[in-house]
């Protein structure tokens, strides 16, 4: 059975009022194969500034990607039925439900959830789950790309040390 790291960026953190401006999974299969899965997707409404930092696409350059309707399909396949894995699964999946319209139910594992029970009473957030474990990223990959790559570490890393 794959599992599927799972990242995506909003134009907010409100789920009724924002949209999903990039989607990016890494698909590791039972040989320990890799494939992405990664869109930059035209959120059809305008993102403020600090968002337009943070992602590092401005609103002209996002009205040239595909609406999320145009990748749903593409993005449902590559899923199918894997594991999915991300950090804040509640976040993840509200968006991915609402603005695909449809309900993902295949079997959860959250990051998040799992450094609150190893690290309690902490700061989980990822970039002080990598300075705890001592993962280092140098790339100037998108921070969803950026994540699903650095998400298989810190699991492993999290679930090995006691």
């Amino acid at each position: 059975m794959s599992k599927i790291f799972l990242s995506i960026e909003t134009t907010g953190l409100g789920i009724s009022s924002n949209k999903i401006v990039e989607i990016a999974a890494l698909k590791i299969d039972k040989n320990n194969l890799k494939s992405l899965f990664h869109h930059i997707i035209n959120p059809e409404k305008d993102i403020d500034k600090n968002i337009s930092n943070i992602i590092g696409y401005s609103n002209e350059e996002l009205k040239k990607y595909p609406k999320i309707t145009e990748i749903s399909d593409s993005f449902i396949n590559f899923i199918n039925s894997s594991t999915l894995i991300g950090y804040n699964n509640d976040f993840i999946f509200g968006f991915l439900n609402k603005e695909l319209n449809v309900e993902i139910s295949n079997e959860k594992i959250d990051v998040f959830e799992i450094a609150k029970k190893k690290y309690p009473n902490e700061n989980n957030s990822t970039d002080n789950l990598k300075k705890k474990l001592n993962i280092i990223n140098n790339s100037t990959f998108s921070s969803s790309l950026n994540e699903v790559l650095e998400l298989p570490k810190i699991l492993d890393m999290m679930t090995l040390k006691n």
